[in-house]
């Protein structure tokens, strides 16, 4: 829709009939209330907060992050950062991902001539590959060699990393910032004592990193580490020693899988989708018109279904349910089967969903709906959709 189009739904209720679904919601008040709380237990800590934005790839959400005192900003790709500078974003940017090629390469150099970008990588090859075209342009590179502490996604093994940054640190055209990891693990354990001790394990092996670099000779200046059920766990214990930086990205909206690590609550959940009741073909069962393309197809590993259903609306009137009664059982493309025990959904009825991973959701969506106390406020348009390269 056009944006002239977008405004009439401005002050309606989201269980208003006039706004069509599927759409995506943020609760601003909620929205405001997550950054600020990941910001101040930075701040008490002393660290640097450099948030991920593939989570909501909003420069609007970006600008209150930065406004409430983020140090940078943390990006996937490239693309991602070029839309955000667009935006009117001028910040420092860490692409988290590697990437290969030389026009890439020659990418971030024009966007370094308007703000910091820091490279991520994770071999000696591909800084080397770097080394050769800065060079050839007359300029230098800032590098970040991608550290795993056993997630095993990229990264080179922690014992070996201070080798690797030998070799980084005498290329010509490179300057070597420092190390920056991404412990996944806290997504895989079933229990909070093992979560935290990999929390642990990822601060505790970076600092060792670093003071094994700068026993080399090497300056470090830069250790950061990421995810959001990792930063809280960090912050909240203060095994902060040595790191310079954090990187959540997740926190800003949360979801069901923050929700089943222990770290949020469904009332911290700032992005929903509301979803119609279209078919209610058989018995205990109903068809919702939000599917992949709208809730994504990822399961959490600790709950069933394609989301939690915090919300049901009938006519305008709330619906009294528990959670155990709704599961969203499966998804097609676009639509999603519930499965209801109880008393039955009607053809209307409006769910509000809290997926299981919102990193997926903005991506997905045209437009993302905000407002306060379930009533439209405004809109916003996705700057960094479909940024893949």
């Amino acid at each position: 829709m056009a944006e002239r189009e977008l405004e009439q739904f401005i002050g309606h209720s989201i269980f208003d009939e006039k706004v069509p679904t599927p759409f995506v919601f943020v609760d601003l008040t909620i929205l405001h209330r997550n950054i600020a709380h990941m910001q101040a237990l930075a701040q008490t800590a002393g660290i640097n907060l450099r948030p991920h934005i593939k989570t909501h790839k909003i420069a609007a959400i970006a600008k209150m992050q930065i406004q409430a005192g983020a140090f940078g900003l943390t990006v996937a790709k490239l693309g991602e950062a070029q839309a955000f500078i667009d935006a009117g974003i001028q910040s420092s940017y860490m692409v988290a991902q590697p990437f290969f090629g030389a026009e890439k390469v020659r990418w971030a150099l024009r966007m370094a001539k308007t703000c910091q970008v820091l490279i991520c990588l994770d071999s000696a090859e591909l800084a080397e590959m770097i080394s050769e075209i800065a060079n050839i342009e007359n300029k230098s590179v800032d590098i970040v060699l991608i550290v795993d502490t056993e997630y095993k996604r990229f990264g080179v093994d922690w014992k070996q990393a201070p080798q690797i940054v030998e070799k980084i640190a005498r290329l010509k055209g490179v300057r070597f910032r420092g190390i920056r990891s991404h412990d996944g693990r806290t997504y895989w354990m079933p229990t909070m004592e093992e979560r935290m001790k990999v929390a642990r394990e990822e601060a505790e092996r970076m600092a060792e990193v670093a003071e094994q670099i700068r026993l080399r000779g090497i300056e470090c200046e830069l250790v950061s580490i990421g995810s959001t059920p990792g930063a809280y766990f960090t912050l909240q214990n203060g095994w902060t020693d040595g790191i310079t930086e954090l990187r959540p990205g997740n926190y800003v909206f949360h979801d069901r899988m923050q929700i089943s690590l222990g770290v949020a609550r469904p009332e911290d959940c700032a992005l929903m989708v509301v979803a119609s009741v279209v078919s209610t073909p058989r018995e205990n069962e109903a068809l919702i018109d939000a599917g992949m393309k709208t809730l994504t197809g990822t399961l959490d590993r600790f709950s069933k279904g394609y989301g939690l259903v915090i919300g049901i609306s009938r006519q305008g009137e709330t619906v009294s349910f528990s959670h155990e009664q709704i599961l969203i059982e499966r998804l097609w493309e676009e639509c999603g089967l519930v499965r209801c025990e109880g008393e039955p959904l009607s053809i209307g009825d409006r769910l509000v969903i809290v997926p299981n991973h919102a990193c997926e959701i903005t991506n997905l969506a045209e437009v993302v709906f905000y407002g306060s106390n379930k009533r439209i406020e405004g809109f916003w348009f996705v700057e960094a959709k479909g940024k893949v390269w």
